[in-house]
């Protein structure tokens, strides 16, 4: 991530993150996510030190729910099967996290205590050491991280042949269709609301609005960087029939934006996909309004790093925001300053923020 700093205020930082962490202790409900595995777990399992961060392996979790062998209710319902979750995929294989995607995931436990906010990585270990990705594991003990085979987790899946045949492995967006599939794979086994690890959470997200729905962002135009379904809804499984039957290696949109707007539009029998939030465009599917999610189109991305924004931009309105990292992520970030950027991660991802503020041996992120 792009921070530059631009002026010192270390005592500042430091002290809005004491009040956060003291918050979040007693805001999140005590033992739930910190009990031990029972006896009969693996003895591959993860150190203590992780288990205490709520890193666990995925492979684990169905072992132990097959089993019936843990003894936490966190770990057997919400992590496994939970459509009050929020999750986010790492998809690059790394094993830690860039700041800007931690500060997504830091704003989105921030501004939703009571939910579980799930990050999962294709790697058998985390680099907790990178960056504050330990202090924000510290900080909101409603997130957790999963570890995960890929190719274990698109076993016996609808998906499953389109993984091993690994035509996707030689396109030139292997990355971002890799992602495309993994994202609806995990609502197809669990529910929940996905995000891209560009946004910014704003708000509350609440969950009788973000339930069930696909977003507008732009006028008649419809994206997959997030989106909610409840496990087992009908279209997921519509979803997941178009992706294992229809991939185009060479199109970036195929498998993700065009392929939300063609399955959405078939399900619902519609011609446009207007937004109908509180309204269902068709059972049990909601379009929100670009200005929930998506207050600016991709082409407006520059504008996260102008500054004296006025109090009316549509920003302030909205729940969470979309930066366009493709587009934005070689644009800095001016920690400190009055940029639109900086405001919105010094108030929603705090932790985050303090450490690209203090770290005193770079003066660039």
């Amino acid at each position: 991530m792009n921070f530059r700093r631009t002026r010192p205020q270390q005592l500042i930082a430091i002290g809005s993150v004491t009040i956060i962490i003291c918050v979040y202790s007693v805001t999140w409900p005590s033992g739930i996510l910190n009990q031990k595995e029972d006896q009969h777990a693996s003895p591959a399992t993860l150190s203590a030190v992780q288990e205490h961060l709520n890193i666990v392996r995925y492979a684990d979790m169905v072992r132990w729910e097959r089993n019936n062998q843990t003894s936490s209710s966190f770990w057997a319902s919400s992590i496994l099967s939970d459509d009050r979750r929020i999750y986010f995929h790492e998809t690059t294989g790394r094993d830690h996290l860039n700041l800007r995607q931690l500060c997504a995931v830091e704003s989105t436990a921030k501004e939703n205590p009571s939910r579980s906010v799930q990050i999962f990585f294709q790697t058998d270990h985390v680099n907790v050491t990178s960056a504050p990705f330990e202090l924000v594991l510290k900080t909101y003990p409603n997130i957790a991280v999963l570890l995960i085979n890929a190719k274990d987790y698109f076993t016996a899946t609808p998906l499953e042949r389109w993984y091993l045949h690994g035509v996707w492995r030689k396109s030139p967006y292997k990355t971002e269709h890799f992602s495309d599939y993994i994202r609806i794979l995990s609502s197809f086994k669990g529910g929940g609301m996905y995000m891209d690890l560009d946004f910014v959470t704003l708000k509350p997200l609440d969950a009788d609005i973000f339930r069930n729905f696909v977003p507008e962002e732009d006028n008649a135009v419809l994206t997959g960087s997030s989106f909610h379904f409840q496990k087992g809804h009908p279209i997921v499984r519509k979803i997941m029939t178009y992706l294992a039957s229809s991939y185009r290696p060479k199109e970036w949109a195929h498998s993700g934006p065009a392929m939300m707007q063609s399955v959405v539009l078939k399900y619902c029998r519609k011609k446009l996909p207007e937004p109908t939030y509180p309204l269902f465009l068709c059972p049990e599917i909601r379009v929100l309004p670009k200005k929930y999610l998506y207050p600016y189109t991709f082409a407006d991305w520059k504008r996260f790093f102008l500054t004296n924004v006025s109090s009316s931009d549509p920003i302030f309105e909205s729940y969470a925001v979309h930066t366009y990292n493709k587009l934005s992520k070689n644009e800095p970030v001016l920690v400190g300053s009055d940029q639109l950027y900086s405001q919105i991660a010094r108030v929603h991802c705090p932790v985050t923020y303090a450490h690209a503020l203090t770290d005193l041996e770079v003066d660039f992120f």
